[in-house]
Parts: C-alpha cells; sequence; structure tokens
C-alpha cells in the first residue's frame, strides 16, 4: 500500500514538472527576438491586441481591444473598470487618442524588451503606458492615469498592419 503511494506521488511529481522541461527557445533566438521587437517599437509603428485585461480590484475579462502605436499618436480601445477621482466631464477610460511623450525602449537581462511612455489627451488627461515583450510577441501593458485606478492587459504584439489584419 505504502508502495503505491510513493509511486503516484513519484508519478504526479514528475507529470507535474512536465512544463519545466518544455522546448524552450536558445538564449540566441530569444536575443534576436528581441532586437527585432527593439526596431519595431523604436519606429513606433505597431499594434497590440489584447486578450484578457485585469482591474486593480481583481477579477480578469477577455477582450479583444487595442492599443495602436503609429508616429507620435497613441490609440487605445483597452476596457476599464475601476474608481474615477476626476472624470473630465467624460466617461473614456481607457479609450483615447493622444500625443505621445516621454517615450523609452530598453532591453532587459532576459531579453524583454520594455517601452514606457505618456499619453496626453485634448482633455489633457495624461496616461501612462508601460510594456514589457517577451520574444514571442507576448506582451504585458500595465496602465495607469492620476484620475484612474491602474489596469493590466495581456496580449500580442505585431506590426500595424498585421495586427489589424489577424482574425480574433
Amino acid at each position: 500500500m505504502q508502495r503505491k503511494w510513493i509511486l503516484t506521488a513519484v508519478t504526479l511529481l514528475i507529470a507535474g514538472s512536465a512544463g519545466l522541461f518544455a522546448a524552450k527557445p536558445s538564449v540566441e533566438t530569444q536575443q534576436r527576438a528581441a532586437v527585432a521587437l527593439k526596431a519595431m517599437v523604436e519606429n513606433r509603428n505597431y499594434s497590440v491586441r489584447v486578450q484578457q485585461a485585469s482591474g486593480l480590484k481583481g477579477g480578469g475579462i477577455a477582450s479583444n481591444s487595442l492599443l495602436k502605436v503609429n508616429g507620435e499618436t497613441a490609440y487605445s480601445s483597452l476596457p476599464y473598470w475601476g474608481g474615477g477621482y476626476n472624470s473630465f466631464g467624460d466617461n473614456d477610460g481607457m479609450r483615447f487618442t493622444g500625443t505621445i511623450s516621454d517615450y523609452t525602449v530598453t532591453v532587459d537581462k532576459k531579453n524583454k524588451v520594455r517601452v514606457s511612455f505618456k499619453v496626453t489627451t485634448d482633455t489633457k488627461r495624461v496616461y501612462q503606458i508601460r510594456m514589457e515583450i517577451f520574444y514571442n510577441r507576448k506582451t504585458f501593458i500595465s496602465t495607469s492615469c492620476p484620475s484612474l485606478d491602474p489596469m493590466r492587459y495581456d496580449g500580442v504584439i505585431g506590426l500595424n498592419d498585421q495586427v489589424d489584419n489577424e482574425a480574433h
């Protein structure tokens, strides 16, 4: 009986750790991907197709929305829920079109591309956008605005033409 428990425990341990041994691209492949992604975001002609949104107060929802950067302009159709401290006369939340400033791009030691910028809208609302982009184009976005609760989004980045034409 004890032998069965030990075999079951070992089997579960091996099955649970199978993901640790899954094929992962080489460091060299990840570096090449990071260089290509960095060049793409430095050109400021990309979109992130958002698939999941999460609020500060918990809970997440599936989403089919977009954060688009085109030159000096950013467009967002990202969903928002949470508290607002000053509505500026609108209920747009994270839906905006505005002018980009303080745009920075870096690559960290783990080949993640990090992008940070501010977007100022016509209503003078300022959004802070931070992104982490992985070698497989998976992208995490954190947004904040002085008048809104922070939000987090998960999606996939690509060139504007490619992301706009993807079927979701």
